[in-house]
């Protein structure tokens, strides 16, 4: 080959190698916008997704806190209700209007297997207890209703919970 047709052919591969090159510079320039569309794409379409599952979650805790107060208010009623019925019943121990009593055995140990007639209708030795007895039994009976009233709504509160977000036990 002669420097004439060398440098021609030279220019001619040249001038290939740079289009080729300039047109592979444009085929990865449109395919790295096209990878950086895409992964726009994908984080709007995520922040859209936390956006909704964020409201979403934010309305079940909205409702889930109302119901709980709801559960407090009507647990308050029912503990305010509770200590009037016990005031009304030591009010009527003290003045006399009602009367307790427990059965007492006589001179035995233990109570004997019952042969005679049903329970209802047979004589038994009773005593009387007096009335800061009579109130004292009743403030143990009622700070133990009181108790299981707080458990239960501690419960019902848990249940709500686990309703509202559909947790899984177990």
């Amino acid at each position: 080959m002669t420097a004439t047709t060398w440098r021609p052919l030279a220019a001619v591969l040249l001038c290939g190698a740079l289009i080729g090159w300039t047109a592979q510079g444009w085929r990865k320039d449109a395919s790295i916008a096209a990878l950086q569309r895409a992964a726009a794409t994908q984080a709007a379409t995520a922040a859209t997704a936390l956006a909704q599952a964020t409201a979403r979650v934010l309305t079940l805790e909205r409702a889930a806190g109302a119901a709980l107060m709801l559960r407090a208010a009507h647990l308050t009623q029912e503990q305010t209700h509770a200590k009037t019925e016990r005031d009304r019943f030591n009010d009527d121990v003290r003045s006399g209007a009602v009367r307790l009593s427990i059965p007492v055995a006589s001179g035995q140990c233990a109570a004997p297997a019952d042969t005679g007639p049903a329970a209802g209708h047979r004589h038994q030795a009773r005593a009387e207890l007096d009335p800061a007895t009579a109130a004292a039994l009743d403030a143990i009976a009622g700070d133990g209703d009181d108790a299981t009233r707080q458990l239960n709504a501690c419960i019902d509160a848990y249940n709500l919970i686990r309703d509202t977000y559909h947790v899984q036990t177990e």
